[in-house]
């Protein structure tokens, strides 16, 4: 089930209007519309959390079954990249990045085009920093432990 489906469901078994909805979560009726009719999607986590303490769900529940349009191949790719180029820690970032980024597409307002070029860009921009700070700071070495 989506996450306007869900929101939707959980207001109708709750009693709730979009308006009683939205003014509990601190947000305009509009919003509410938008996340029942899979418009938009929350940006900040305050939202989840809230919408789950209102239906008494967890935030896990709310947020399961997002549509997230990053291809888990492409998502291994990099993140096979990121641990063969920059170990073990350099994985763990990309991971963050994937997942913190997922976030951004979840509401589904970029085209699939857009979000494509839009993670690329992301991505680029993470290997170049990357490397910089290797280039500046170098490898820690163990050459001084006993």
């Amino acid at each position: 089930m989506s996450f306007g489906n869900k929101v939707r469901n959980l207001r109708a078994e709750n009693k709730l209007t979009q308006s009683d909805l939205a003014s509990k979560l601190g947000v305009s009726t509009r919003t509410i519309y938008n996340y029942e009719k899979g418009n938009l999607f929350p940006k900040d986590i305050k939202v989840i959390k809230g919408l789950a303490e209102i239906f008494n769900v967890t935030t896990d529940y709310i947020m399961d079954e997002i549509d997230v349009k990053i291809m888990p191949e492409e998502e291994s790719t990099i993140i096979n990249y990121a641990k063969d180029n920059f170990g073990y820690k350099g994985k763990k970032e990309a991971e963050q990045l994937i997942e913190k980024t997922a976030a951004i597409f979840a509401g589904g307002t970029l085209s699939e085009e857009d979000q494509d070029k839009f993670f690329e860009s992301i991505t680029k921009l993470y290997f170049n920093a990357k490397r910089k700070a290797r280039n500046k700071y170098g490898r820690q070495s163990n050459k001084y432990k006993l």
